[in-house]
């Protein structure tokens, strides 16, 4: 199991989908053979976690995370996790 973390990121604006550019919270990390950021449980597969400041209900970290997953052809399929 290993992680890779880029930090300091920065979410552009995307106007269209109703998200502005975001700074401080812009993080991505790629999980190999596990499924959370613990790293406590082995799994076959990869996740990525896009890491982006929790909104106020209005599904702002699901479009962030969408519009990261259309950019290289694919979708997200989990529910988002609040730390």
């Amino acid at each position: 199991m290993a992680e890779i973390r880029w930090d300091s990121l920065a979410w552009p604006e995307v106007p269209e989908r109703d998200l502005y550019a975001e700074y401080n919270h812009a993080v991505v990390t790629v999980l190999f053979n596990a499924s959370t950021r613990e790293l406590d449980e082995w799994s076959n597969g990869h996740t990525v976690l896009v890491h982006v400041h929790r909104g106020n209900g209005d599904g702002y970290e699901e479009r962030h995370a969408s519009w990261l997953a259309e950019q290289i052809g694919q979708t997200v399929i989990g529910p988002p996790q609040f730390s």
